[in-house]
């Protein structure tokens, strides 16, 4: 026989954490967002520094006197490649907002639209991956790719993980599924600047022929 008090109080153990897990989220996309804005190319309100590890295209500034060294954009790109990193870009936002409302349902533990939001979650993952064959037949955005994997894997396991823990009603599924996607959102933010770099370039590539 289950003693009503241990259930009671392991309830509210698993309360806890899962409250911690929708803590953890919350703080991973405020950070994820404090950058700059690769949809825009402008810095959001609260910038926070890119990751050392992170290198993109660098564009010489003004002052670089006569170094005589090329912009990366003076090369065309592939149009496959522009057409990704375009899209790449319009989905920066699409994410902010699908994970903000997993992170508020599942604060609130509301089951049903963290349901919805993680299915929302899942399917935009999958749908922005499919970008990825642009970023595979251009080499230098080879970085910039692998980066996206590592950040999408733990996004969309984690999120079908949350469906399927709902359905079975496993709250330690909950809380390992939601842990899962913040790490994959902690990546992802590792990314932006990166992102950003290239979308920065994407209006000189006007000047070239679709190739």
């Amino acid at each position: 026989m289950t003693h009503p008090a241990r259930t009671a109080s392991g309830a509210r153990r698993v309360d806890t954490r899962i409250a911690a897990a929708a803590a953890s989220l919350g703080v991973a996309l405020a950070v994820a967002c404090s950058g700059t804005n690769p949809a825009s190319g402008a810095p959001a309100t609260s910038r926070s520094p890119a990751p050392s590890a992170v290198v993109g295209p660098v564009v010489p500034s003004s002052n670089a006197g006569g170094s005589g060294g090329p912009r990366p954009s003076a090369t065309p790109w592939p149009r496959d490649a522009m057409f990704a990193l375009t899209a790449l870009g319009a989905g920066d936002g699409e994410i902010a907002k699908a994970v903000a409302d997993l992170s508020e349902a599942v604060a609130n533990e509301d089951l049903v639209r963290m349901r919805a939001g993680a299915i929302g979650l899942e399917n935009l993952i999958d749908g922005l991956s499919k970008q990825f064959v642009g970023l595979q037949g251009y080499p230098p955005t080879g970085n910039l790719l692998a980066e996206y994997r590592a950040a999408f894997g733990p996004m969309h396991d984690g999120a079908a993980a949350l469906v399927t823990a709902l359905d079975a009603g496993d709250a330690n599924g909950i809380v390992a599924a939601t842990q899962q996607i913040t790490t994959g959102m902690t990546a992802y933010g590792a990314l932006r600047q990166e992102l950003s770099d290239w979308v920065n370039q994407l209006p000189d590539q006007q000047d070239f022929p679709l190739r």
